[in-house]
């Protein structure tokens, strides 16, 4: 009979370490395991619960014979209930009869009130630190089998603690890939901090005198000035810098899933949420930098909820009655006139007064025309190598770029340039090649192009040559091509093609 039991035993074990060996997701897993366990040994119910440290918390993680509405009421402080106290002291506990055991609560509501089963608990430990808990209940037994069952739990115990620690570890892992990724990214991008304009120094000047502290700053400026990336740096020269920074679009995440995303949610709060909870950006922030992008998009009940946070520092998850003290900084931005949006009711002006600790205004690209031209060039360097292209602006193509108005700041300047160093067909990027509008390309002046000539001592069918000669050679420097030349100048291509040659040929071709 022992041998039998030993063997039934040994099947147990191999069969959930297969089962917490797999790549599923460690809840499903934990489930199974417990449904495992249940056939193996004849148990009516088993759960996992796990303690949840910054809240002093312990929850169901995973369950067996208990519906999911049960599960969501399974929540106990440390010392509270058989399990809170075997968690709170580390030490298993076996109850023969629960309906003669004063500790037990029934908090799930999963046992009927004549029914007499006993209780089994054992604490998980991870490197010597309690965890959670794994407990089961089977039907009124003699305290030897009782004694059997537990020590059985606690191998099982053991083995789940491996298998959160495992998950813990993966987490880990991906949190620090996910920094890396930040950095890597960050590295790639082409230098913003370009330029000589005043506007552009006062930023800098601001963004040294305030990226050292912890205080909040709120970011100004129209779309594609580069708000981000002044968000970013602020994060690398603060003391926070090894530390994670997390951007949130507010603008972006539908309302009614917002603050879910910001603040998380407690296990079992609502129908197919986590049955381990969710943690919010916030929190996954601590320690770290918040980005709050296009703060001005926000819906008033989540302004209320952020002011209370900005306020205490503290947040609760969604479905949670325990708030936790959060180490964050707040970085926010916006394109919006906030002072006008709160005259009209858009946004609260206690959240406004609560954000502008430190401001920083930063100009639109138009107003720092001294600056359209380094970034320019810096662009074209950065994706020339990117694409393996030397290139360089004529002098036409950056009055160009310096009478354009930018609408769209820096971000379009880049991406203007980024497809002409897809696109452009000679290293030479020329004002026909600049695909803007609103601005009238430059004419090419007699001067400029080089058509100033001499009248003195000429005929006028030489003085005409001579000026037919140099405006086609302006024309192809300009233009590029005899088919756009010929377009231009509304002529058969055949025409162009035989001056051409014959300007080539007379060493007349610039």
């Amino acid at each position: 009979m022992q041998v039998r039991n030993e063997v039934k035993e040994l099947r147990l074990l191999f069969e959930v370490l297969q089962i917490l060996d797999s790549a599923s997701d460690l809840s499903d897993n934990l489930e199974t395991v417990l449904e495992v366990m249940a056939e193996h040994t004849g148990m009516m119910r088993g759960v996992i619960t796990l303690l949840d440290e910054a809240h002093g918390e312990i929850a169901i993680e995973a369950a067996y014979g208990m519906s999911a509405e049960a599960q969501s009421k399974g929540r106990y402080k440390l010392g509270e209930g058989i399990t809170g106290k075997v968690i709170e002291s580390g030490k298993p506990l076996v109850i023969p009869n629960v309906l003669v055991e004063p500790l037990f609560l029934n908090r799930t509501g999963s046992r009927s009130r004549k029914e007499a089963v006993s209780f089994i608990c054992v604490p998980v430990k991870m490197e010597g630190r309690v965890i959670g808990a794994l407990s089961a209940d089977r039907l009124f037994a003699a305290s030897e089998a009782l004694e059997e069952d537990m020590r059985l739990l606690s191998v099982l115990a053991s083995l789940i603690s491996k298998a959160v620690k495992n998950r813990q570890e993966r987490h880990r892992m991906l949190e620090e890939n996910r920094r890396l990724l930040d950095v890597l990214r960050e590295r790639s991008r082409p230098e913003m901090f370009v330029g000589r304009s005043p506007g552009l120094r006062a930023v800098l000047t601001q963004l040294a005198q305030v990226a050292p502290t912890s205080a909040t700053v709120l970011l100004l400026g129209e779309t594609g000035v580069g708000k981000d990336v002044i968000a970013r740096r602020i994060h690398a020269l603060s003391l926070r810098k090894n530390k994670t920074f997390i951007k949130v679009d507010c603008g972006s995440i539908p309302e009614n899933l917002i603050e879910t995303e910001l603040f998380g949610y407690a296990a079992g709060t609502f129908s197919g949420a986590s049955k381990t909870g969710k943690i919010g950006l916030i929190e996954a922030a601590a320690g770290g930098t918040l980005f709050l992008d296009e703060i001005g998009e926000l819906p008033m009940p989540m302004q209320t909820r952020l002011l209370r946070f900005l306020q205490d520092w503290e947040i609760m998850r969604v479905g949670s009655t325990t708030p936790k003290q959060i180490d964050v900084r707040i970085v926010a931005a916006t394109n919006k006139n906030l002072e006008r949006a709160i005259a009209r009711g858009e946004f609260r002006s206690d959240l406004y007064y609560r954000l502008k600790v430190a401001v920083i205004a930063i100009p639109p690209l138009r107003d720092r025309q001294a600056d359209i031209l380094p970034l320019a060039r810096m662009f074209l360097r950065f994706y020339g190598s990117k694409y393996h292209r030397q290139l360089a602006f004529s002098e036409e193509a950056e009055s160009l770029l310096l009478d354009y108005k930018w609408p769209g700041n820096i971000r379009e300047l880049e991406n203007l340039v980024q497809g002409l160093a897809v696109t452009s067909k000679d290293s030479v990027i020329r004002a026909s090649d600049v695909p803007i509008s609103g601005v009238a390309k430059p004419a090419a002046s007699a001067r400029r192009d080089g058509l100033d000539f001499e009248l003195d001592g000429k005929t006028y069918k030489e003085i005409m040559k001579d000026l037919e000669n140099k405006v086609l050679s302006a024309a192809m420097e300009r233009y590029g091509s005899i088919t756009e030349v010929a377009r231009h100048f509304q002529v058969d291509r055949s025409t162009i093609f035989r001056k051409v040659k014959e300007l080539e040929k007379e060493g007349k071709m610039r």
